[in-house]
């Protein structure tokens, strides 16, 4: 787990993809991507692409489709497509992530303080390696918080829309963000001022 972090540290946006033209399209420098809204018939090629170019997979089990979504589900993900992890809010499937060595993503909503203490209960109990939080944009307001409650690593997702909002989440302690803004996935080009402006991004996610 502290290989995976690190690595996301190093490259901190995760691009959030949906097809092989996405895939085709990740820089060079990203080190995982997260496959939305793929189906069964569809995602092996996907998956294929991203092992050519060397990415950590990371699959959203919520909006996958052609698959159950209970330990059988899992266990034929798990040892026979080669992702290395999923992303859910569902602690249930954290858990069985979790039982066959998957990296176990639990996505958690900000939307009121109750929903938020209920989902931390959830959490409490599945234990996800680390929490993808939504809309990451509130993330830098709530970071404190946040890091008092939360001990997985954190990644942020939504809404997310410029330089400065990728700046002021990983200044605030996230370990990375997700995106499925092709401009935000060049963020390492515009660390160093290149190629980019905070002008160019549009809604992402």
């Amino acid at each position: 787990m502290l290989y995976i972090e690190g690595l996301l540290k190093k490259s901190p946006v995760i691009p959030a993809v949906k097809s092989l033209s996405d895939i085709q399209k990740v820089p060079d420098h990203i080190n995982a991507i997260l496959i939305l809204d793929a189906d069964i018939l569809y995602v092996e090629k996907m998956i294929d692409l991203a092992v050519q170019k060397d990415l950590i997979i990371f699959l959203h089990i919520d909006l996958f489709k052609g698959i159950s979504r209970d330990e059988y589900g899992i266990r034929y993900l798990a040892r026979k497509t080669g992702i290395d992890g999923i992303v859910s809010t569902k602690g249930y499937l954290i858990k069985m992530a979790r039982e066959e060595n998957l990296i176990a993503i639990q996505r958690l909503f900000i939307i009121d303080s109750s929903a938020f203490d209920k989902t931390l209960r959830i959490i409490e109990d599945a234990k996800p390696d680390m929490i993808e939080i939504l809309p990451g944009l509130v993330y830098p307001r709530l970071a404190k918080i946040l890091r008092r409650k939360i001990k997985q690593p954190l990644i942020a997702g939504g809404m997310i829309t410029n330089k400065k909002d990728v700046e002021d989440i990983l200044q605030k302690g996230a370990t990375a963000i997700s995106s499925s803004d092709k401009n935000i996935w060049k963020y390492k080009d515009f660390q160093k001022n290149e190629k980019i402006s905070s002008q160019s991004f549009k809604y992402s996610l």
